[in-house]
């Protein structure tokens, strides 16, 4: 299986769905030689089907892990100091600064957001030696993701944790029955700082043996954040990537945080030791239902059920407003308040009330609890329709920070109305090009019409923030977004990723059919194989990149195109630097050049940064 997937690492486990049976099966070196390499416990049976086709919904890899509003809140209240988060959001706006000076940050940043495999990042830097920070389609990349990522600092609170101390894991039981209760297995793959390096064979493994702490989105309830000792086992030293939680006690950890399962859930683990409490596990919220399920059981279930409930779902849920509720409650009077606890409550039963049928409160109790509160909220809700009042909690602290900073990226900020010829790179124009103009532009012109269509309905204002999959232009969301609204958000992005994969398949083949002089029935060998036509083919890539940047007869420049064709841009790169008297041209070295005072004024304040945080220092925030 791991052959026919061909990820660049070996998975522990994966989310499937196969036959009407739902959930994660996990690696078991046992079952090589057995008969039956794969076994479904009964529970995973959710319906009989004759489905006989193994889908896979989520596989097992390093992700990294954002802290969110949510997180913060019970992070601070297991007494996780203010000034923790806040350098931690430091360092988060630095790295993002950085990305605009600094090579291995740009690289860094743009191969963790953009879709894989779009382009070859690591080939344009070390083969084709381009400075992806002067490019001006790749410096709109990183501005955007920049603007992106302040935007979720400001309205989410959503703060990146260094990739080695701590990540997202699929969560899975210990199938051994070797781990006692309170006890998690965690085996986690390190990620290189080295951005050149591609050696996935040679990354390293490490278990902790430690104290973590885990918790899962979402999380309102004190006791769902829990920390746990991390041990080695050798019957699991195979699961990497993963964390394995004990069959063993008197409730079972995965429900003991915000009432999950190990049905393909994914978990918050931080190792990083100034985010590992030090005050002991809160009592956990008891998430067992009492209200049964609703079913249907005197029919079969029919289409006109499911619309109904769908329907119900999106008119009924009320998650977004309670979850405002929470936040507003627990500004004024911490997390562990009665009327804090009691909101979190009813968050989790409204969670369940796709399934029972039955929601916690009405549409008229929720607005007498929002009479409750007046018309005044926190300053980090950001909502023009509430009196604001500057928050003492960290999430105030953090969103002012974010206003301070925010108007530098503003700054750099090209509006994709300005239409103006970009600077063309010398050693990007192959000698042949002239015989492609006319060609490229009818190529450009329906490509053009294409993504442009696609912009306009999925409400992109220009091809980098369709690749970014952000909107650029807006300012706020609206209102804080429920799970099922997150989900469909991100499911549109997702429909808008796959409308320009089938554009990009569909240009490349255009442009492919009349420079390939050699056999037409396998177009995808020929482009990607053949050496008989590479310089027509460079030539045309060349021509299409050179038309892109001096086009100004339209009122948004589309630059993306030539970049769907990169690898025939770097080979003529390649092609035009051998031909330089030294490796790079004096402009390139200039370039390079100029870069490196940022690079230590970068460095200087990561020290700076860190400095603070070894000392301690006492610092005052406001």
């Amino acid at each position: 299986m791991n052959k026919n997937i061909n990820p660049h690492r070996q998975f522990s486990a994966i989310q499937i769905r196969y036959g009407g049976c739902k959930g994660v099966i996990s690696v078991n070196p046992d079952l090589d030689t057995a008969s039956h390499q794969l076994r479904i416990r009964k529970s995973m049976r959710k319906f009989n089907c004759s489905h006989d086709i193994l889908e896979l919904c989520r596989i097992s890899k390093p992700r990294p892990l954002y802290l969110n509003r949510q997180i913060i809140v019970l992070l601070s209240h297991r007494s996780i100091d203010d000034r923790t988060f806040i350098l931690l959001q430091n360092e988060h706006q630095h790295m993002l600064s950085e990305s605009l000076v600094y090579p291995p940050r740009a690289y860094e940043l743009l191969n963790e957001k953009l879709s894989r495999n779009l382009f070859p990042l690591r080939a344009l830097i070390h083969d084709a030696q381009l400075n992806l920070i002067q490019e001006p389609f790749f410096c709109q990349l990183l501005i955007t993701i920049g603007k992106f990522e302040l935007a979720q600092m400001r309205e989410r609170t959503r703060l990146k944790l260094p990739k080695n101390l701590a990540r997202n894991m699929i969560g899975i039981v210990d199938e051994y029955g070797v781990l006692e209760y309170g006890q998690v297995f965690i085996q986690y793959t390190e990620l290189t700082d080295d951005y050149m390096s591609n050696n996935s064979e040679s990354e390293k493994a490490t278990i902790l043996e430690q104290q973590v702490v885990v918790t899962k989105n979402p999380c309102h309830h004190p006791g769902d954040v829990r920390v746990f000792k991390a041990v080695d086992v050798p019957e699991l030293r195979h699961l990497k990537d993963v964390i394995v939680f004990p069959q063993r006690g008197k409730r079972p950890h995965p429900n003991e945080i915000s009432g999950s399962d190990l049905d393909g859930d994914e978990y918050a683990v931080i190792w990083h030791p100034a985010f590992i409490p030090q005050t002991p596990n809160d009592i956990p919220y008891d998430y067992d239902s009492h209200i049964p399920m609703k079913r249907i059981t005197d029919r079969p279930i029919n289409r006109l059920d499911i619309q109904s409930t769908v329907l119900d779902i999106s008119e009924q849920s009320c998650v977004g407003k309670l979850c405002s509720l929470h936040l507003a409650n627990m500004d004024l009077y911490g997390v562990a308040h009665p009327k804090t606890l009691a909101i979190a409550g009813y968050i989790a039963e409204e969670l369940d009330a796709p399934k029972t049928g039955q929601h916690p409160l009405a549409p008229k109790q929720i607005m007498e609890l929002q009479a409750e509160l007046g018309n005044e909220r926190p300053d980090y809700f950001d909502k023009s329709y509430y009196k604001s009042y500057p928050s003492k909690h960290v999430l105030g602290q953090l969103y002012r920070s974010c206003l301070r900073f925010e108007p530098n990226w503003i700054a750099v900020q090209t509006p994709p109305t300005t239409v103006y010829a970009s600077p063309i790179d010398q050693l990007l124009i192959h000698d042949l090009h002239t015989e492609h103009t006319s060609s490229v532009q009818e190529l450009a012109r329906i490509y053009r019409e294409a993504i442009m269509d696609i912009m306009y309905v999925y409400r992109y204002s220009s091809d980098v923030d369709l690749l970014c999959r952000y909107d650029s232009t807006s300012s706020k969301y609206n209102a804080p977004l429920t799970k099922q609204q997150t989900e469909s958000t991100c499911l549109v992005a997702d429909s808008a990723q796959v409308e320009f994969k089938q554009l990009m398949h569909r240009i490349r083949r255009l442009f492919y059919e009349d420079v390939s002089t050699c056999d037409k029935s396998n177009l995808r060998r020929c482009y990607r194989t053949c050496t008989q036509c590479a310089d027509r083919k460079m030539a045309k890539a060349s021509a299409l990149y050179i038309f892109c940047y001096t086009d100004v007869s339209h009122a948004r420049r589309i630059l993306s195109l030539p970049w769907l064709f990169a690898p025939l841009l770097i080979e003529t790169r390649k092609l035009n630097i051998k031909k330089q008297t030294k490796l790079f041209s004096p402009a390139y070295v200039a370039q390079m050049l100029e870069i490196q005072p940022y690079r230590i004024i970068g460095q200087a304040l990561q020290q700076a940064v860190q400095y603070l945080i070894d000392t301690n220092v006492p610092l005052h925030f406001h």
